[in-house]
């Protein structure tokens, strides 16, 4: 599947990685947050680095922790990100 780089600049609303965790945890407290704060932080210097989806667009740093490499329209299928959050 290949999406159109318009969705490249996504309007994430930013968190900072340490709240989404605590949100998350809140949400999920059976999930292994040692392990998404480990893949956060990884992924998160991933996209510094420039890494992107195999479609081309930036890599979402928080679906890419729980679901695997990806830019937002890939993992979620969606292109609002309007109600969305990335760590910033």
């Amino acid at each position: 599947m290949n999406f159109d780089s318009k969705f490249a600049s996504y309007r994430f609303n930013k968190i900072s990685a340490k709240n989404f965790i605590e949100k998350y945890k809140m949400a999920n407290p059976k999930e292994d947050i040692k392990k998404l704060k480990g893949d956060i932080l990884y992924f998160y210097e991933l996209k510094k680095q420039g890494l992107a989806c195999d479609c081309g667009n930036p890599i979402w740093v928080i679906g890419s922790a729980i679901a695997g490499k990806g830019c937002f329209t890939c993992i979620s299928g969606e292109s609002d990100t309007s109600n969305v959050y990335e760590i910033e």
